[in-house]
C-alpha cells in the first residue's frame, strides 16, 4: 500500500533523442540509457516511454529505484543538445511525469 501511494506521488522527467539508423529509427532516454526503436521518430518514442515507465514502476517494486538510473553514453547527450524539440500526443505512463523528445534530422 505504501509503495502504490509513493508511486502516485512520484514524478519523474526523463529526456530522449530519436535518431534514424537505417530504415528504423531508434529512440534513447538519456537517464535510463535505454533504448527502443520503430518505424518512425514517434513509434520509438512511444516506445521508449512505456519501457522507461515498465523499469522505473519494476524497480520500485523491488525497492531499488536508483538502479535504474545509469546516464546514455555523452555521444547521445551530444545528440540530444544539437537537436529540436518533437512532440508526442501521448501522456507517458506514471511514474514518469514529463517526457520530454527531441528528433535528429537524418543527414
Amino acid at each position: 500500500m505504501a509503495r502504490a501511494k509513493a508511486r502516485r506521488k512520484l514524478g519523474i522527467p526523463l529526456r530522449a533523442v530519436a535518431y534514424q539508423h537505417g530504415e528504423w529509427w531508434i529512440a534513447h532516454c538519456l537517464e535510463l540509457d535505454l533504448v527502443a526503436e520503430g518505424r518512425d521518430p514517434i513509434h520509438a518514442l512511444q516506445d521508449l516511454m512505456d519501457l522507461s515507465a515498465s523499469q522505473i514502476e519494476s524497480a520500485i517494486q523491488r525497492g531499488d529505484l536508483e538502479s535504474v538510473f545509469r546516464p546514455a553514453p555523452p555521444a547521445i547527450w551530444a545528440t540530444f543538445s544539437r537537436t529540436q524539440d518533437t512532440t508526442i500526443k501521448r501522456k507517458p505512463p506514471r511514474p514518469v511525469e514529463r517526457f520530454e523528445a527531441r528528433e535528429a534530422v537524418p543527414m
